[in-house]
């Protein structure tokens, strides 16, 4: 039995996900570094991610 694949919706809340994810953590650690430029590139990553979510899914996804 074959496992069904992930629908495009699906790899896109994934791709959402990891992007706010990877957001917080860098903005995180800009702010325990007090280095503002972790947390503008936390905030750049986010904003790309769940923008940008199907693009990627689509670029993410088998042919």
């Amino acid at each position: 039995m074959t496992d069904p694949k992930p629908s495009l919706d699906d790899k896109a809340s994934r791709v959402a996900m990891v992007g706010i994810i990877a957001g917080m953590a860098l903005t995180a650690a800009g702010m325990f570094a007090r280095e503002p430029i972790l947390g503008a590139l936390g905030l750049v990553i986010l904003f790309v991610a769940v923008v940008l979510r199907r693009p990627i899914a689509r670029l993410l996804s088998p042919r």
